[in-house]
This record gives C-alpha cells, structure tokens and sequence, in this order.
C-alpha cells in the first residue's frame, strides 16, 4: 500500500477517535439538557440577598447566670426517670401542669452558677462567633436585679424567684465582648415589678439598662419577655390575657424608646403553638394565649424583630411530656411520603 494512502489512513483514523471521544462526551451534557432544561449557573446569578454572619447564634439561660433549676445532664439515671414518666403516646404528662417551669425533678435539677470566665470556655465560644448571645429564658421572667455592690438578699425579694447581681451581669457582658457576641436578653414581668393594679412597671428594667450602659455593655436587641404565649407557666399573674400584654408592652415600648432606643425590640417570643401548648392544655388549667390574639390586641405590639421559639420534637427529655407532643424519624417519613419537600 503506497505510503501516502497509510498516512491518509491514519489521519482519518485519528480523526474518527476524536469524534467518537467527543460524541460519548457530548451524550451525557445532551441528555441532561432534555432532563433539565433549565441550567443553573451559580456563578453568573446576581444575589438577592444576603444571610447575617451572625445567624447561627447560641442561647445562655439566666438560671445557668445566677444558678436555678435548669436540664438535668444526660446521665443513664435521669433518662431513666424521664422515659419513666413518659405517658401513653398520644397524651402529655401531668408534670407540665406545674404553675411555674423548673419543677419536674425528672427533668430539672438546682444547678450552680456557670463560671463565664473560664479560658476554655471563651475560647470554645469565640469558634463559634460571630455570633448572637441571648441570655434570657423563663427564669428572666422573674429575676430580680440587685443594683448594688453590696451582698445580695439571701432569698429573691417577694414576687422574685432568683437574684442576679451586678457581678454576675458584669460577667455576661464580659464574656460577650470576649467571643465576639452581640447580647440579647428580655425583662423580669413576675409580680415583684407590678403595682397594685397588677400593671407592669420599668423600675428594674431601667436599673438594668443603666448599669448595662455604665460598665460598657450593650444590649442589641430584647424581648418583652420570654414566651408570653404561656405567661402563667413562666411567672406572670393568673388570668394574664392578651389585652394585659398589650397594655404592659405598650409601657414597655415607651421605657425602650426613651432609656435603650438603639435596642431593638424582638418578639413576641412564643412557642409550642401547634403541638405542645393544646397537649398542654388538657392537664392545666392555666390560660395560653395565641400568638395572633398578641398580635391584634390593642394598643397593638410592635417588633422590629420577630421571634418564634422552636424545639424540635425529637427531644430526648421533651420526649417524657409524652408521645403527644413528639415525632420519630419513620413517621415524618411516612407523613412526607410522595410530598416535595
């Protein structure tokens, strides 16, 4: 065969496997088109928006600041007396009838004070940072902030359940600039800040903010208080009603504005709407409040924040108020079956 016609061969050949390589690498581009036609290009999109650097946030009670009852450890004994407890599947437990949270010995024990200042733990918390810190929680309903440098009570004044002193706030807000976190918190509304018409009053908030703005802290942002959807469970009179709140916020509204109006106010702080408050309702007379009545009581409340607490309802010590107020994995699945998600 002449030489000339190898040659001709040969391209040809090479030819031929680079256009058989470029079919087979085309083949899966093209059947991606027809399966999806509209391709996303990250890059080429123009953002809409933007999430804050601080969106993952943590939460630090005031019972773990002062000492109180808060969560059992996760010990063999304690999950053994919460599961002994637990109630049939689709009822709640009676413990959740206690007029105030941090009763059940199941699930709570006195827990002492946690120490902010230690090395490891700013330094665990900086990792984490930015970030917001909220210290608040049901014990903040009712804590009593002791304005002075002198010892504090050796029991909360009446209508108090705890005491939180100048060292120990000073220690918070320490801790806070320490991580790089922004405070968040909320305000005492138990019977100690009323007068005797039951009305709230901004005696202690305003000590608060005042000693907060002294030693250099600040406070971003801050609920009324916690969780006013059960206001009775969390330390506020019998009976308290929607249109009570809405009276109390509109004097809280007024306190912000004129002694913290860089403090955004964050609300209204309800939770366990769907699930856990009507389980709730069967065993406790107390009175729960909606989160939509609080948002059409008069004088209306206003947020520049809105907040919602959730717990996801595969809670381990959750799990001991009962299967009513609980999930599993299997039986979302089966919920969620042939649904998009």
């Amino acid at each position: 065969m002449p030489e000339e016609h190898l040659m001709a061969r040969s391209g040809f050949g090479l030819i031929d496997t680079a256009l058989a390589l470029a079919l087979v690498g085309a083949a899966p581009c093209a059947m991606a088109a027809e399966i999806y036609p509209h391709l996303v290009t990250p890059g080429a999109m123009r953002p809409l928006a933007t999430i804050d650097e601080r969106f993952l946030s943590y939460n630090v009670e005031m019972a773990e600041v002062i000492g109180g009852n808060f969560w059992k450890p996760y010990t063999p004994e304690s999950l053994a007396a919460m599961q002994a407890q637990a109630p049939s599947q689709n009822s709640m437990s009676s413990s959740v009838s206690a007029d105030v949270a941090g009763q059940n010995a199941a699930m709570f024990q006195a827990r002492p004070p946690i120490d902010l200042s230690n090395a490891r733990l700013r330094k665990l918390a900086l990792a984490l940072g930015p970030a917001y810190m909220r210290t608040s929680g049901t014990w903040a309903n009712s804590v009593y902030f002791h304005d002075s440098d002198t010892p504090p009570p050796a029991k909360p004044p009446n209508g108090f359940q705890g005491v939180l002193t100048r060292g120990e706030w000073k220690g918070v807000i320490d801790f806070a600039q320490a991580v790089g976190a922004k405070l968040v918190t909320s305000f005492a509304i138990s019977a100690g800040v009323r007068n005797a018409d039951g009305v709230w009053t901004p005696d202690q908030a305003r000590k608060f903010v005042a000693y907060t703005r002294s030693v250099g802290g600040d406070v971003v942002g801050a609920e009324f208080f916690n969780e006013p959807d059960m206001p009775v469970y969390g330390g506020a009179p019998t009976g308290y009603s929607a249109a009570d709140y809405a009276r109390d916020f509109a004097i809280f509204h007024r306190f912000a504005q004129a002694d913290a109006p860089d403090m955004a106010i964050v609300g209204p702080g309800s939770v366990g709407e769907a699930v856990l408050q009507p389980r709730m309702s069967e065993t406790t007379t107390s009175r729960f409040i909606s989160t939509n009545s609080i948002f059409l009581a008069s004088p209306r409340p206003k947020y520049a924040v809105f907040s919602y607490h959730f717990y996801g309802a595969a809670s381990i010590r959750c799990a001991s108020l009962g299967g009513g107020a609980q999930t599993t994995p299997e039986a979302d699945s089966v919920r969620l079956k042939g649904k998009a998600v």
